[in-house]
């Protein structure tokens, strides 16, 4: 069968029924509000940092505890007990704390060792503003942080332009843009992805929807939306992206969920709290209505080296490969040509 470059993604959050601690909870598309009031990352604690009485130093505000959200990501996909919280490094702190500073320029001051810390064990023994200057002490990038802990960076950073993320966008673009979104709350965007679209930019490339997206939907918030998955230009569908680090986490953690094994005990499980779901047209008919596409994928150069394609890759071949499983159903037949609908077990690219 030839399948057509246009194709229609549809993602489906399902619930997860073996996890006790998320029973009450009834996850759908809409679900990651869960997000909000427990895993969303705060946006009013970066604001209110406070400045050394000396001038000599950026204080962050004092560590919480926080959800880890690749934790809960796997946890919600391998249907087991997530931890309520987790260790987080003094850059992760840094990165979280400030994010219009460059990563590349946070990673720059752990390397100089020009970032401090105040262990919340040390401030409670009270020595004094004299004694200031011998609560702090140096700290490594990877570091965990204890809570209460407090983070000082050089107050030069304060004058350091914002990493810039924003690209200059036509009123007709960010009308277009914004007349994606099908659905949208503190955690999530939901759009509608046209076909022809590149979901992210690259060499050759001058719009895709996650520079466009991070212009036309900060407006109204902090942080600008992050992909947690991709479709192809050809392809149009249901495109979700997190609009707070945590909530990104966690769901890239859930569409990272890859069934390496799968096979016919995967078909029909409604257990697993993502489903992605295509739709195809497609030439000729299969011999039945519905099974498995089981093959083994791999890279070929064409065009004289000049670009490569996905293709089904024989054993004989000896060329590196991996494996891929599709769920497909016939939807309906006629005239030479099927309507399928296509449920990837694996996440392979190009497996599609």
């Amino acid at each position: 069968m030839m399948v057509y470059p246009t194709l229609l993604g549809r993602v489906l959050l399902q619930p997860s029924r073996s996890i006790s601690s998320l029973r009450a909870t009834k996850p759908s598309i809409s679900t990651v509000r869960v997000l909000q009031s427990h895993y969303n990352t705060s946006t009013k604690s970066q604001n209110h940092y406070e400045n050394d009485k000396r001038g000599k130093w950026f204080t962050l505000p004092p560590y919480t505890s926080t959800i880890n959200g690749s934790v809960l990501g796997k946890a919600l996909s391998a249907r087991i007990p997530a931890k309520s919280a987790s260790e987080t490094t003094a850059l992760k702190w840094v990165l979280r704390c400030c994010p219009e500073l460059p990563r590349n320029l946070v990673q720059k001051l752990f390397r100089l060792r020009q970032v401090r810390r105040e262990s919340s064990v040390m401030e409670s023994c009270n020595l004094g503003d004299q004694g200031q200057e011998h609560r702090l002490k140096r700290v490594a990038a990877k570091d965990s942080m204890d809570v209460g802990d407090r983070i000082f960076l050089p107050i030069s950073v304060k004058a350091l332009p914002a990493e810039k993320q924003d690209c200059h966008c036509s009123e007709e673009e960010i009308n277009f843009i914004r007349g994606l979104e099908l659905y949208k709350d503190a955690a999530i965007i939901v759009v509608n992805k046209p076909p022809g679209m590149p979901v992210q930019g690259g060499i050759g490339i001058k719009r895709s929807l996650d520079e466009l997206s991070a212009s036309c939907f900060s407006s109204d918030y902090s942080e600008p939306p992050r992909l947690v998955h991709r479709l192809d230009r050809d392809c149009s569908g249901i495109l979700v992206m997190g609009r707070t680090q945590t909530s990104a986490t966690v769901l890239h953690a859930i569409f990272r969920e890859k069934t390496l094994a799968a096979s016919n005990d995967d078909v029909g499980d409604k257990r697993r709290i993502l489903q992605r779901k295509y739709w195809a047209l497609v030439i000729g008919s299969p011999r039945r209505q519905k099974g498995l596409i089981s093959a083994s994928l791999g890279k070929v150069v064409v065009d004289n080296g000049k670009s490569d394609r996905i293709t089904v890759v024989e054993n004989s071949q000896n060329l590196p490969s991996q494996h891929a499983v599709t769920q497909y159903r016939v939807i309906e037949s006629s005239h030479g040509f099927t309507w399928l609908e296509l449920s990837p077990l694996t996440g392979r690219k190009h497996q599609v």
